[in-house]
């Protein structure tokens, strides 16, 4: 049970750490977004707890679909989601190695692994051999698919927000964050329903879900951009942010020698 919870997410994110040919990123990069994923699933644990005891005082028992609403959307979805997207934010947003548009989903994927490996563990731990396998499988991959998504979307804002252009960044960050938990929620309410006909309904979304963000892997690596940096980039505190005046600096004598190269021809 411990090898079929851990080996799909490390098969899922080497699949896409593959698919990034340009410029590997580094294992410390990647080993603090993993670690980060792990931190926000234990804050999400105590989070939840707080969360679904508040509920069971406040619920009289009225509306049933209400409180599925609230736990799916609110207590898993926006947690988790807001989560990732916040530890993935702070970490890669201005760092040097977030060159191309396709880093963007090598980085969500990698925070959404660090999470799932360490709440499947925690599942182990709590159900045992009671677990229904299913379980740790299906989350697993419709959530690595979500943060597939993310990372579109978060790699769009880069983008833009390198080409100077503010709307659009706003835009695509905005996309980032609610369209996973728009999904995550839809998912997550439709299997606490436990009736068939959103089962159905579920197995058509995760269809669709899986279509859709191979599609968005394929067109971001096959259309993949490098990210232009500018002055507001930059943080001069921040040991992984770029020297942007030795840039310039080097930019300039290349130029230099270019132009003396053509005086001399």
């Amino acid at each position: 049970m411990l090898a079929l919870a851990l080996i799909p997410g490390i098969i899922l994110f080497f699949a896409v750490w593959k698919f990034d040919t340009v410029e590997k990123e580094s294992p410390i990069l990647l080993l603090k977004l993993f670690v980060s994923g792990v931190l926000v699933m234990i804050a999400d644990i105590f989070i939840r707890t707080f969360g679904l005891r508040l509920m069971e005082q406040s619920y009289n028992g009225s509306s049933l679909l209400l409180y599925i609403f609230i736990d799916s959307f609110i207590l898993t979805a926006l947690i988790e989601e807001g989560g990732r997207f916040l530890a993935l934010r702070l970490l890669t947003w201005k760092n040097r190695e977030f060159n191309y548009t396709f880093d963007a989903i090598v980085y969500a994927v990698t925070v959404s692994v660090g999470f799932l490996l360490t709440e499947n563990i925690t599942y182990l731990i709590k159900y045992g051999s009671a677990l229904n396998p299913v379980k740790l499988i299906l989350p697993l991959l419709s959530q690595v698919f979500i943060s597939v998504l993310m990372g579109y979307f978060y790699g769009r804002a880069k983008l833009y927000a390198g080409s100077g252009d503010a709307k659009n960044a706003r835009l695509s960050t905005l996309e980032s964050i609610l369209v996973p938990i728009v999904l995550h929620g839809s998912g997550d309410m439709c299997i606490a329903t436990g009736k068939t006909v959103f089962i159905v309904i579920y197995v058509i979304y995760a269809l669709l879900l899986i279509a859709f963000s191979f599609f968005c892997l394929i067109g971001m690596k096959k259309n993949e951009s490098e990210i232009e940096w500018t002055w507001a980039d930059t943080d001069a505190e921040d040991p992984f942010e770029i020297d942007v005046t030795s840039l310039l600096s080097s930019r300039m004598k290349a130029a230099g020698k270019e132009d003396g190269n053509e005086g001399k021809m």
